[in-house]
């Protein structure tokens, strides 16, 4: 029998219970996901890169701002304040104001991404050059077995980040990411540039489009880090495998010269989050013109989330291969999205996002429906 951490005594040393992969402890957790989703709590799963161990957290309220421990939960805009789902509740947090989840109305069509892609275009051109991502969404309806989805992306990506979380602000999520955005232990941070796409096990050089997407990326990273007096080291760019998708990857190590606190690290994620892989740049040109071509907002996708215990310790993973799921209305949305530039070709972007959705979707555990 694996082991598992009493729940009431972990969460008294301000942590989560923590589960490890054997029969009886996922049934646990099967039962822990199923019963706060029941009652609306808030609450996160996840399961970091190479692990075993599976995390899970539930709260009655969500906190705002850097202050509280707890599972972080970044969307997309940059604009909106972080939320925090705590470990341990405390008197005198402030709360997340509250506000409801807008559900996606519809897919995108094959014939609006290519208007957005033409559009996006236009505004390159106008700005001479540079990236924007342009995002998908797959609506469809279905009753999703939530815990076992979760554990099926555990099972199919071993080395992602899989997550789940849900909150009245920001409704179901579930994905499993490749991209780290920044991580701390003990000071010393880590970040990655990850961008171009391909089919997993392709044979042939980078093309130069997706060479100069994933520079503009880890150009962005690096100069990012270095304006908030970062001491930066960087690898040399290589290739990671992400299910049936393989993309171009730089890592950096950066070391602050001083003490981070919840304020600098505010900024410093303000200005990282959305990089040019999940927005474009430059950054402004690329919100706006994503406000005027895409009919839904993008929630979480495109974000960040991940246990964050002080400014010098946490883990923070892009929202990216997600979904979103509604489980009063028992319908779902799948995001994806490509980074288009001058030199990109709109049938070609369609087929990537399709590729990249079947990292979610192949996972997904419909249930059938009641036929009372």
């Amino acid at each position: 029998m694996g082991l598992r951490y009493d729940r009431d005594s972990a969460r008294k040393n301000n942590g989560p219970t923590i589960y490890f992969t054997d029969a009886t402890s996922l049934i646990m957790l099967t039962n822990e996901i199923r019963s706060t989703l029941e009652n609306g709590l808030p609450m996160y799963v996840y399961r970091r890169p190479g692990e075993m161990m599976i995390t899970f957290g539930a709260s009655s309220k969500v906190a705002e701002g850097l202050e509280t421990p707890g599972f972080v939960i970044a969307r997309f805009l940059p604009d909106l304040p972080y939320l925090v789902i705590p470990y341990r509740e405390e008197p005198g947090e402030k709360m997340a104001a509250a506000s409801s989840n807008s559900f996606p109305a519809e897919s995108t069509t094959e014939e609006d991404y290519r208007k957005e892609i033409d559009a996006i275009q236009d505004a390159l051109r106008g700005n001479g050059g540079g990236k924007i991502i342009a995002s998908r969404r797959i609506v469809e309806d279905g009753i999703v077995n939530i815990p076992a989805t979760f554990l099926e992306l555990c099972r199919l990506h071993p080395d992602a980040f899989v997550f789940c979380f849900h909150t009245p602000m920001t409704g179901c999520w579930i994905g499993a990411s490749p991209e780290l955005l920044l991580e701390s232990r003990r000071g010393l941070m880590t970040a990655m540039a990850l961008a171009g796409s391909r089919k997993a096990g392709t044979e042939s050089s980078w093309d130069d489009k997706n060479v100069e997407e994933q520079s503009m990326v880890a150009d962005f990273v690096h100069d990012t880090l270095q304006a908030h007096g970062m001491k930066i080291e960087s690898e040399s760019p290589f290739t990671k495998v992400a299910g049936k998708v393989e993309h171009i990857c730089t890592m950096f190590s950066a070391e602050p010269s001083e003490s981070q606190t919840p304020s600098s690290l505010s900024s410093l994620l303000h200005d990282l989050s959305p990089t040019p892989a999940l927005c474009g740049l430059p950054r402004e040109t690329a919100l706006r013109v994503i406000r005027e071509q895409e009919k839904d907002s993008r929630g979480c996708y495109g974000g960040f989330c991940g246990p964050y215990r002080s400014p010098e310790d946490f883990t923070f993973f892009v929202n990216l291969r997600s979904a979103c799921i509604d489980v009063d209305t028992k319908r779902f949305c799948i995001y994806a999205g490509g980074g288009i530039t001058l030199k990109s070709d709109a049938g070609k972007e369609w087929e990537e996002t399709e590729l990249k959705a079947t990292t979610i979707s192949d996972s997904l555990c419909r249930m059938r429906k009641s036929t009372n």
